[in-house]
């Protein structure tokens, strides 16, 4: 697709009293999340040395002459006593790098020697376990069975682990090979029985871009059974034309087309190998997880798929979080996202991946060690720490750990508080990223900025959308006929809907339907054309409305309006923060949602662009939490006459209104007005980070 082609279709795109506890994940994946790992329950604060076994550091070269030393140190008790005393409380150290146990036994010898120095220090222990790697060189002398457990492309060569040029005995294990992952769980049970291993950290959780994806024949095979496994004869001549699928192959790519510019996905078969690429992963992780849960049911299981970031991570990566997700305590996010207010207006944050993060009651890990705005909005949206960053931690950090641990309270036992929830549908996204991502990237920002709280809403499948009093679909195109009846329902009982763009024309296989999914609740709604020769473009037109139905409000938007020119296009099409500004018609949208909400929306706060609030609630303690942020802290140090409103549940009046901040030895009372369900206040002067405690 050419730049006229791209910026045709993202600038369609871009042309965008009942409050919410969320106690169950939002859209869960259709298998039962795992039981969770009682302690974290108390929060997480994580840190340590380098989790670099010596032999991956001699491999890797470059190494200093004392590069011995420092593997030395970062597992010394001097270390761990060190970090234990600052306040660190979980200890990340290495396990295994994937050269094989033989190769690597020394230094697994030496991480259960460390562990035991952090478990003597009341420490738990986060063991690093490479995932994703197979270094061929050892672990063929040690298995030479493995020669069969390796990714293989369309040619037949090994799918590496790419980490620049010079990495390449980094080859990628397949995870249809049972064979790779039983060898897994030799490393596993290592870690729970022999290193009594508190938490297991899976790195590298990824599948590489095509047309770098296996096409081994268990692969091809696999896909095939797949495919027959989750349609009936009479579905899958519905899906591909014929039943016969013993002979469809994984898709294949050339010169002049290449994966990256693939913009609109209606292949059914590519639609289908990105699912099976996806329900792998998926697979394999909650084996691993079940196996861990066998042997010690405390032991907390973390990945590193990264959060949501604008890339299409199902079909460029395999990760499909809303799968993943149910699996796991904790992930990692390594996307490049600095919490930052730029001169442009562009408000950067990893507020969505947080988000996601507390959709599936999972913590998220995250750099934050190097800025302290980004560990204000790690408290504020994963009321924990997560990882405080590696030895020497820095004093910003430990500011923050000993304000973290003095006043844990304030964090432990919340639940995010909205009434918005906004539709992260699975098949527009990866379908029409172009279009629905940015959209959703749109939406999302519109509500970050104007400061109202809302929910990530997954459809794996549609939740209960009963607990929600909004639901918003920013270009949610690809929307199946029992989700369309469950949100018609959810309006005629009362709930409120804003459409946008081309929301409900598609249905889950991005088949055009011949009559609009919302019509009746949405009029004037954008048709699309017909199939053309490459793409399906559509285009939006029409005037925005508002309108009744039933006992619930719907509004409609035509368009999200792009503020500026479209940045030129990534491959992929990923909408990377280049795109994250607030449209220009924001201020429809948030007036759009709030009307649709008929005015119960829990928090209204004035202040300039660059102040991010989130709202929770301590139901046991009685009790609403506001955490406000200044992303513009570096030149706007300091923020007054913050005016606030927040909603308490029905029938309460707040008794008091106290002020926390990280720099302050005790909170400060705030004079507060008391209303029916409500309570509003000012406050006179934040810094970087304050924590708003409202008590009833």
């Amino acid at each position: 697709m050419n730049r006229r082609d791209f910026m045709g279709s993202m600038a369609a795109a871009a042309a965008v009293g009942q409050i919410v506890k969320m106690p169950l994940p939002i859209g869960a994946s259709v298998r039962a999340p795992l039981p969770r790992a009682a302690w974290l329950a108390n929060g997480l604060i994580d840190a340590g040395g380098s989790h670099e076994p010596y032999i991956f550091v001699i491999r890797r070269g470059g190494e200093s002459l004392d590069a011995r030393k420092e593997y030395e140190w970062n597992q010394s008790e001097e270390l761990i006593r060190t970090l234990y005393e600052q306040g660190i409380e979980v200890f990340h150290t290495h396990l295994y790098k994937g050269f094989g146990m033989a190769a690597e036994r020394p230094e697994m010898e030496d991480a259960r020697r460390a562990a035991a120095i952090a478990h003597r220090l009341g420490m738990k222990v986060d063991s690093y376990i490479q995932w994703n790697t197979l270094m061929y060189e050892t672990f063929f002398a040690e298995e030479p069975r493995a020669k069969d457990w390796i990714e293989r492309d369309v040619s037949g060569l090994p799918i590496l682990l790419v980490y620049g040029y010079q990495q390449s005995y980094r080859y990628r294990p397949c995870f249809t090979h049972q064979e790779y992952l039983d060898y897994l769980k030799k490393i596993v049970r290592y870690a729970v029985e022999e290193v009594k291993t508190d938490f297991i950290h899976f790195d590298n959780f990824d599948l590489n871009p095509e047309p770098d994806s296996c096409h081994c024949p268990a692969c091809v095979e696999g896909f095939r059974a797949f495919l027959r496994a989750k349609y009936t004869p009479e579905r899958r001549r519905e899906r591909f034309g014929f039943e016969n699928v013993d002979y469809i192959n994984p898709p294949q790519w050339n010169r002049q087309n290449p994966p990256g510019k693939l913009a609109i996905i209606f292949d059914p078969a590519i639609q289908e190998w990105i699912d099976f690429r996806c329900q792998v992963m998926a697979d394999a992780l909650r084996q691993m997880a079940e196996y861990v849960r066998s042997l010690n049911p405390h032991v907390a299981i973390e990945i590193n798929p990264h959060g949501i970031t604008g890339g299409n991570r199902a079909w460029e990566n395999g990760v499909d979080h809303a799968r993943l997700l149910t699996s796991t305590d904790v992930f990692w996010t390594e996307e490049e996202n600095p919490c930052v207010y730029l001169p442009d207006g562009r408000l950067i944050s990893k507020i969505r991946s947080y988000k996601l993060a507390r959709a599936f009651h999972n913590i998220l890990l995250a750099y934050i060690a190097d800025n302290p705005v980004a560990m204000a909005e790690c408290l504020a949206f994963n009321q924990t720490l997560g990882f405080a960053g590696t030895a020497p931690i820095p004093p910003a950090m430990l500011q923050h750990v000993a304000f973290y641990r003095k006043h844990r309270e304030l964090y432990l036992g919340t639940e995010d508080v909205a009434a918005v929830g906004v539709l992260r549908s699975h098949a527009s996204l990866t379908y029409h990223h172009a279009r629905a991502q940015l959209s959703a990237i749109l939406t999302e920002q519109a509500l970050i900025q104007s400061r109202t709280p809302f929910h990530l809403v997954f459809d794996g499948p549609l939740p209960d959308l009963s607990k929600l009093q909004v639901l918003v679909l920013p270009d949610s195109e690809c929307l199946s006929d029992e989700q369309l009846a469950r949100i018609r329902t959810f309006v005629e009982n009362g709930g409120g809907l804003v459409a946008i763009g081309q929301a409900g024309l598609y249905d889950e296989w991005r088949r055009l339907r011949s009559e609009p999914g919302l019509k009746g609740l949405v009029d004037g709604q954008a048709r699309a054309p017909d199939y053309e020769e490459e793409v399906r473009e559509t285009t939006a037109s029409g005037a925005s409305s508002r309108k009744s139905y039933g006992k619930g409000r719907v509004a409609y938007i035509p368009a999200l309006q792009f503020d500026g020119p479209l940045p030129e296009p990534e491959a992929y099409f990923n909408i990377s923060n280049q795109f994250w500004k607030r449209p220009k018609n924001w201020e429809e949208i948030v007036a759009s949602i709030r009307w649709a909400a008929d005015g119960n929306v829990p928090l209204e706060i004035a202040g300039p662009d660059f102040l991010v609030a989130n709202l929770v609630e301590q139901s046991a303690r009685q009790r609403r939490l506001i955490h406000l942020v200044n992303y513009d802290a570096q030149h706007t140090p300091s923020i007054s006459s913050v005016r606030c409103t927040c909603a308490l549940p029905s029938g309460k009046v707040a008794k008091d209104v106290k002020m926390y901040e990280v720099a302050a030895d005790s909170p400060r009372a705030l004079s507060f007005g008391p209303g029916p369900s409500s309570v509003s206040f000012t406050i006179p002067e934040m810094k970087t980070y304050a924590v708003i405690a409202v008590s009833w």
